[in-house]
């Protein structure tokens, strides 16, 4: 086993250190930090590492924004259902259940409407 934290505390230990278990920590560290991955790039396993994690490193911000707008969207969805179930019972040419059937809504909600 490993204990990265404690390889990466004491890195200047290990400065000249070239066996592949340090060359592995040190590509992982400097892909975590977004730091300049050249020292590694001749290596074609490293060249793979980094190519796969440029698929997966999405920033916080990148998530919550994606994850704020997916959450804005189904609440504006939400809205415009329940606008046109009331819209449907003010008319009252449709049962409940039929408007369940169209909207999606529950048919609580529906009768909460009234």
């Amino acid at each position: 086993m490993v204990e990265v934290a404690k390889f990466l505390k004491n890195a200047k230990d290990y400065v000249g250190d070239n066996c592949r278990l340090a060359q592995w920590l040190r590509a992982i560290d400097t892909l975590n930090r977004e730091a300049d991955f050249s020292e590694f790039a001749n290596d074609p396993v490293f060249k793979v590492l980094q190519n796969e994690v440029k698929l997966c490193n999405f920033s916080s911000r990148y998530l919550m924004t994606v994850d704020m707008s997916d959450f804005d969207r189904a609440v504006a969805e939400y809205s415009t259902k329940m606008d046109i179930a009331k819209k449907m019972l003010e008319q009252g040419k449709l049962s409940v259940t039929e408007i369940s059937a169209v909207t999606g809504l529950p048919e609580a909600k529906i009768r909460d409407l009234k």
